[in-house]
């Protein structure tokens, strides 16, 4: 009863935050020049040791939050190419308004021209206004792979990288009966929104990976000084590698904003995942 007490309460913080932010991102649209602190994207890096995968790379953005399509846009593709990823992942809240669709799917379409395109969905999806099937059905007719609570296969030379997609956690939609289980040269990679995906995974899940965004990084960042504001469903977890039960987790600062169109000292970022065949390389 209390757990389920806690669920309906984050789910209403959640919609209040939504509620709260979505006339912001309405009005910042009609003047998406006032962008401060998101020009430039950081890009990280994260080893992973898998030896049948060793030499491929991959991508991950998380928190587009892409209601208008920005110079910036443009400058992200650029650094994505220039990564040169076998496959680009997407960790959520695409967009905040339907509106933004048509902005959205130009800039997915020319990150599918780069590499395959896997991606789910966050909180801000669900709360847009648009429905999943239209997600779906914009995501099929360019060739992306949008996952919810859905495993995708991919084959390689020695092996097989399985992506799982789940639905966002931070509103208790993650599946995590989709999961596969572990097979001889299989890298499992979790997709998922929001950190506390985490908490949800049981020892008996077996996964090599999670990928995440939601927090922002705390999207203005003090130093020494803890985060303003951290979204239900992050559980103190802000950025970077978190381990728990054995599972690796690692939290993206994500691509946009959320009820201000500015960042401070805190960067959008841009993960490279680079695929070793050893440990601690």
């Amino acid at each position: 009863m209390t757990s389920q007490l806690m669920r309906w309460q984050e789910r209403a913080r959640m919609f209040i935050g939504h509620v709260i932010s979505r006339p912001s991102h309405q009005l910042f649209n009609l003047v998406p020049q006032w962008e401060i602190g998101l020009a430039q994207a950081q890009v990280s890096r994260l080893t992973v040791p898998h030896a049948p995968l060793a030499g491929r790379r991959a991508v991950q953005i998380s928190d587009l939050h892409l209601d208008r399509y920005r110079p910036r846009h443009d400058a992200i593709v650029r650094t994505i190419a220039g990564l040169r990823p076998d496959w680009i992942f997407i960790t959520g809240d695409l967009l905040n308004v339907p509106d933004g669709l048509p902005h959205l799917f130009r800039f997915l379409s020319r990150l599918r021209d780069l590499a395959p395109v896997y991606m789910t969905l966050g909180n801000h999806d669900h709360y847009s206004g648009v429905p999943a099937d239209r997600f779906t059905e914009l995501a099929d007719q360019h060739k992306i792979s949008l996952l919810v609570n859905q495993t995708a296969f991919v084959a390689v030379a020695s092996g097989e990288l399985a992506v799982v997609g789940v639905d966002d956690p931070s509103l208790h939609r993650a599946r995590l009966e989709c999961l596969p289980p572990p097979a001889e040269g299989r890298f499992i990679l979790l997709l998922a929104h929001a950190p506390n995906i985490l908490d949800q995974l049981e020892p008996h899940h077996r996964i090599d990976l999670a990928l995440c965004g939601h927090s922002h990084g705390g999207q203005w960042r003090v130093p020494f000084v803890p985060p303003f504001w951290l979204p239900p469903g992050c559980n103190g977890r802000l950025h970077g590698v978190y381990v728990r039960n054995g599972h690796r987790l690692y939290v993206n600062r994500g691509l946009g904003w959320s009820v201000l169109p500015a960042r401070w000292n805190c960067p959008p970022e841009i993960l490279l995942l680079e695929w070793t065949d050893r440990e601690n390389a």
